[in-house]
């Protein structure tokens, strides 16, 4: 059981790396927009339509549409067989068409038009009893978490369950910091061709993962 719980957090960590690192890699190409924060999108739409300075409406509202569709593919997914396989699958699936996209098109248009949905189809990962147990493209309420279970170790509760949380801020950072010199080595398009590869490569992983762990639980 152990165990177990080590590598889902070790599988959480990598896709809040992922997750930062396509979050800055998208910020770049759309020049300061979000491809998974929606919450600062949420805000940067809200701001246009109060001032009335309309610069980049419709983008940020296609952002907006397309994380909730990728959010709505990931939990359908995740009701098929092996929810966290199918999910992972989808969302390689979804990386591939992004890189597509910017193949025939260009790396700003696939950031747009493909990492939102994405991003919101990797939310379903965790998804358990139609609630997400890990979010890994959002980090707000994890710090919440990570600051409350702080006080909750030095009051005598669980002294480092802080740490997993905050270890997931990290890697998302982390991911970031990564995503935006790859972006200014080897371009947008290659860069997220590079994403995609990581997440296909922890997909397969977790296939032959799931499937040990199903054949030694067999009676």
């Amino acid at each position: 059981m152990r165990s177990a719980r080590r590598r889902e957090v070790a599988l959480a960590v990598t896709l809040s790396s992922v997750a930062g690192y396509l979050d800055a890699v998208g910020f770049i190409e759309l020049k300061g927009h979000f491809v998974s924060f929606m919450s600062g999108n949420t805000t940067d739409l809200a701001a246009q339509l109060g001032t009335g300075y309309l610069t980049s409406i419709w983008l940020v509202a296609g952002l907006l549409v397309s994380f909730m569709a990728g959010v709505v593919i990931g939990a359908v997914a995740a009701r098929f067989g092996d929810g966290r396989i199918t999910v992972l699958v989808t969302t390689t699936i979804l990386l591939v068409l992004t890189c597509v996209i910017a193949v025939v098109t260009d790396p700003a248009t696939a950031a747009a038009a493909g990492l939102p949905a994405a991003m919101g189809a990797m939310n379903a990962v965790f998804l358990n009893n139609g609630e997400v147990s890990i979010g890994l493209t959002y980090m707000t309420g994890t710090l919440v978490k990570a600051g409350q279970q702080f006080v909750e170790g030095l009051a005598g509760g669980k002294k480092w369950l802080w740490l997993r949380n905050l270890s997931l801020w990290t890697a998302l950072a982390a991911g970031g910091v990564i995503g935006a010199l790859m972006h200014r080595l080897i371009g947008g398009g290659w860069a997220m061709w590079l994403a995609t590869g990581i997440v296909a490569v922890v997909t397969a992983a977790t296939i032959v993962i799931r499937q040990i762990e199903s054949v030694s639980q067999e009676p």
